[in-house]
């Protein structure tokens, strides 16, 4: 094994080789960075778009029972209000799931990921 150091540093390739292993060693370093900062954006964005659609939520839900309490004040009965406004999701629930497949979601899904990790189709 000794001999083999010898002609390597013989022939002049020593340095050579310890220039290989700083270059791969480098090279890891790089890559982790990226990694990492691509890690660190998709968890940001992925809070944000959580936070986002927490608000929505909540709006949605605050303008629903104002539209319901305005419905059941028009009719005399809130009761009546609720439930004009549950029919009318469950109306919107009925449709999508009858559409789903026509949506595309998935393949939307995928076509972002694919540009996340630079994956080419």
């Amino acid at each position: 094994m000794s001999s083999n150091k010898g002609i390597w540093k013989l022939l002049g390739f020593d340095g050579i080789l310890d220039n290989v292993k700083a270059l791969v060693d480098t090279r890891v370093k790089l890559i982790k960075l990226e990694i990492k900062d691509e890690l660190a954006k998709t968890l940001a964005n992925t809070l944000i778009g959580i936070i986002l659609i927490n608000l929505l939520f909540f709006a949605l839900l605050l303008v629903s029972i104002g539209v319901s309490i305005y419905l059941g004040q028009e009719m005399g009965n809130y009761f009546h209000g609720f439930l004009i406004v549950a029919s009318f999701y469950f109306i919107l629930f009925i449709v999508l799931l009858l559409l789903k497949k026509k949506i595309g979601l998935k393949e939307a899904i995928e076509k972002e990921l694919n540009k996340v990790f630079g994956i080419d189709k």
